[in-house]
C-alpha cells in the first residue's frame, strides 16, 4: 500500500541546525506548530499539535533560511523517527512559506 501523503500548515516552532549524513546528504529537523478549526461529526473542534519535521537535501538547505515563527505549508510522509523510536515524524519533499 503506497498511501501515505501529509500536507499542513503551520508556523516554525523549533528549528534545528544542519547536519549531514556520512554519504554528504544535508538534514535538518525542524517542528512545525499547527492551529486551526476543524469539523468533526458536524460539530467545530480547536486543534493544536506540534509535529516533528526533517527535510534532506537541497530542502534542508532552504529550512535552514527560514526562521522561526515562519508560516509554512509542508508536504510530505510520515514514518518512525528511526528504528528503535516509533515516534512519528513528517518527511517533507515540499515546504514553500505562506
Amino acid at each position: 500500500m503506497d498511501c501515505n501523503q501529509t500536507i499542513i500548515c503551520g508556523k516554525i516552532a523549533k528549528l534545528g541546525i544542519i547536519r549531514y549524513t556520512p554519504a554528504g546528504v544535508a538534514v535538518i529537523e525542524f517542528t512545525i506548530n499547527h492551529v486551526s478549526r476543524q469539523n468533526e461529526a458536524g460539530i467545530a473542534r480547536q486543534i493544536i499539535f506540534d509535529i516533528l519535521a526533517v527535510a534532506l537535501g537541497q530542502l534542508a538547505l532552504t529550512v535552514a533560511g527560514f526562521e522561526i515563527n515562519n508560516m509554512v505549508k509542508l508536504a510530505g510522509f510520515l514514518n518512525r523517527k528511526s528504528h528503535m523510536n516509533h515516534q512519528l515524524v513528517l518527511h517533507a519533499d515540499h515546504i514553500e512559506l505562506i
